[in-house]
């Protein structure tokens, strides 16, 4: 029941987050004043006092309502164009992760990093569906901006829908994740926000492509072939997650287990780290032919890139001393 609650929460916080972004948006300021009704005028007839107030609760709702409608409508505007794109994404991203973080603290750099991931690769095929053929298959296969994003909704929902699973189906999980919510709910905002962040950064290549649309020349190729990286690694990360995860549900002793040797373990010690950091090296590269002069976007998706490498490689580390002690 509490998730639930929770759940409801995220969709409530969502709402929130977009019409907090609106009001320092520009375009704010098309929309309409607040009714002017006292709401706290005294009422000599109770009956009187009560019709008024649910009037007012009717104009509140009704103001609440429109203010997120129009909050979405500025964010899906802001990712097609304009200096607010990546503020946008962060946007999206954050209430995602604070969703899931308020539930499990650890869901921060897990589930939440991955359908964080996949929330903002939907609500990017949502406000470009105008501009791009999503539809079809050759629509996608003709445009390597279609094709970076689909493998950002590929990553993104695979990676999230498998730590759910895991989780799930491994008691040791669970209880190391339960194990790591140390923090009150309330305390966990500046690490979900930061977070989210940095999966905007992240993502920031994926947006810039698909603002400038079908590129010619050289510049095209370089986004396929970026593209074309990005699903390798999202792929190789996928098998290699699946298998240690066969592999390690049949082991024996789980506190002497050290992975897997074979297939996809023949290519390095960690082709699941490997492959995730090959798919967001796959997403920069295919971004970079749209960045052009801009600063932004350069400054932007390289922070998300140097800042997963770092992450990667101290995982690494970390796993490798866990797995030489046993």
């Amino acid at each position: 029941m509490p998730r639930v609650v929770l759940f409801i929460w995220g969709l409530v916080a969502f709402a929130a987050t977009a019409a907090a972004f609106s009001l320092v948006h520009p375009s704010i300021s098309s929309l309409k004043p607040c009714s002017k009704n006292n709401l706290f005028a005294p009422q000599r007839n109770g009956f009187k006092h009560m019709t008024q107030s649910t009037t007012a609760l009717n104009v509140v709702g009704g103001d609440i309502a429109g203010l997120a409608s129009k909050a979405l409508e500025v964010t899906a505007s802001s990712l097609k164009s304009g200096p607010w794109g990546v503020a946008a994404l962060s946007g999206i991203s954050s209430v995602i992760v604070t969703a899931f973080t308020m539930i499990r603290q650890a869901y921060s750099f897990s589930v939440g990093y991955g359908f964080s991931i996949f929330g903002m690769g939907l609500y990017s095929l949502l406000s470009f569906s105008d501009a791009y053929n999503f539809g079809t298959f050759q629509g996608i296969k003709g445009s390597a901006a279609a094709c970076l994003l689909m493998s950002t909704l590929f990553y993104g929902f695979r990676l999230g829908g498998f730590l759910l699973f895991r989780e799930y189906t491994v008691k040791s999980k669970r209880e190391q994740f339960k194990n790591l919510d140390k923090s009150p709910r309330l305390k966990r905002f500046p690490l979900a926000l930061s977070v989210g962040i940095f999966y905007a950064l992240l993502f920031c290549p994926t947006l810039y492509a698909l603002r400038a649309g079908n590129l010619a020349g050289n510049l095209s190729k370089i986004s396929f072939l970026g593209a074309g990286v990005a699903w390798f690694g999202a792929i190789l990360e996928a098998v290699a997650d699946a298998q240690k995860y066969v592999v390690k549900g049949s082991a024996s002793d789980e506190s002497t287990f050290v992975g897997p040797t074979g297939f996809t373990y023949k290519i390095c010690r960690h082709p699941n780290y490997l492959g995730e950091l090959i798919f967001w090296f796959g997403v920069f590269l295919g971004g970079a032919p749209s960045f052009g002069t801009q600063i932004v976007p350069w400054v932007s998706s390289g922070l998300g890139l140097f800042g997963i490498y770092s992450i990667m490689t101290g995982a690494t580390k970390r796993l490798e001393g866990k797995q030489e002690e046993k």
